[in-house]
């Protein structure tokens, strides 16, 4: 018998597998375990955190969305986090009384860290929901510093992001952070089930109507208990297509993407102008 994990994540799913502590695996000896050193628990807190933060990137966030950084000039610098914070709820107060004028609702997840020399940052994921002018938006409400935007993709299931974002936080330079997140956000919960069986399927076995995304397959040995461990994410496919673009396509569009200087500008000179590059992937995007 083994517990399966499932995080329901809209269009994608995030599965685990492991043995109770107290059954352990059928034909496997425990490895030895050992006690872990400062670093090792280090190092898992920090990937527990970055697969929260990608769990909830995956279940709120999609290609076209937002991710800025907002910074300050030295002279407007705040000189403490709370200050750095109350800037911050400052502007997304007001970015969601523009989203509200609009008739959209604002979803967002952040953090903010402070450098060993006062440098402040802040780093937050927006929706960019259609005819917004987000990007013109922003620059009004943040007169303090400079600010970048850059458009999300997908491609690696937004762990590149996400790892980025818990680094700002365990960055050894670091004098202090703080996250913040809209309380409208899809916050997954795991479903648990008890599997009546001695042992999965390696490679494991994937429900109809659903793909495999192979690189976030892992089948090995758990370090906290010593037994196997799998975990991996399924994609929803429909009508035997995927209802995203192809991961070719993904990956053809996200280098695009990593082309956008301040405020989205394209600098590739392709152009960008009138939003039909956005127009163009939600295009790719639909459904048949």
């Amino acid at each position: 018998m083994y517990t399966k994990v499932t995080y329901d994540l809209g269009e994608v799913r995030e599965i685990q597998k492991y043995y109770p502590l107290n059954y352990g695996a059928p034909g496997c000896p425990r490895e030895k375990k050992k006690k872990k050193t400062p670093e090792e628990i280090k190092k898992q807190n920090e990937t527990n955190k970055r697969r929260r933060f990608q769990r909830l990137l995956i279940a709120n966030f999609g290609e076209g969305d937002i991710h800025m950084t907002l910074t300050y000039r030295k002279d407007l610098r705040p000189e403490a986090m709370d200050g750095a914070v109350e800037q911050r709820a400052k502007f997304l107060r007001s970015l969601k009384r523009e989203y509200q004028k609009a008739g959209y609702d604002l979803k967002y997840l952040g953090v903010t860290e402070i450098g060993s020399k006062g440098a402040v940052h802040h780093h937050i994921v927006i929706n960019n929901p259609d005819g917004l002018n987000v990007t013109k938006i922003i620059q009004k409400l943040w007169p303090n510093g400079q600010q970048y935007q850059t458009p999300l993709y997908e491609d690696g299931e937004f762990e590149q992001l996400s790892s980025y974002l818990v680094k700002e936080d365990t960055k050894e330079e670091n004098t202090g952070t703080s996250y913040t997140s809209s309380r409208n956000l899809i916050r997954p919960e795991p479903k648990r089930e008890k599997v009546i069986s001695k042992r999965w399927k390696d490679p494991p076995k994937v429900p109809k109507g659903w793909e495999m995304i192979k690189e976030t397959l892992f089948s090995g040995i758990n370090p906290v208990t010593g037994y196997p461990y799998q975990r991996y994410m399924i994609r929803r496919i429909h009508e035997g297509k995927y209802l995203r673009i192809s991961d070719d396509k993904r990956s053809t569009q996200a280098a695009g993407l990593r082309n956008r200087g301040p405020g989205g500008r394209d600098l590739t000179g392709a152009g960008n102008k009138d939003g039909k590059a956005r127009d163009r992937r939600q295009r790719e995007r639909s459904e048949p």
